[in-house]
């Protein structure tokens, strides 16, 4: 398998890598939040909600 290079972009998950770095990833908002702009994240033993306001801007709360 062929690493990715700079350009690199997986548009089936919205996922991008970093010019000049390789390990950083992009992803865009939509694809990371899905059609009820939520996420439920799990992170050593606690849930945190990502979400899109109503004003755009993306806030996590436990």
């Amino acid at each position: 398998m062929k690493p990715p290079d700079d350009s690199s972009r997986d548009a089936a998950n919205g996922l991008e890598t970093c010019p000049g770095n390789g390990q950083d990833r992009e992803v865009d908002s939509r694809s990371l939040l899905g059609p009820d702009d939520k996420l439920i994240i799990h992170h050593e033993g606690r849930r945190y909600v990502l979400r899109r306001t109503r004003l755009g801007k993306l806030i996590l709360t436990t």
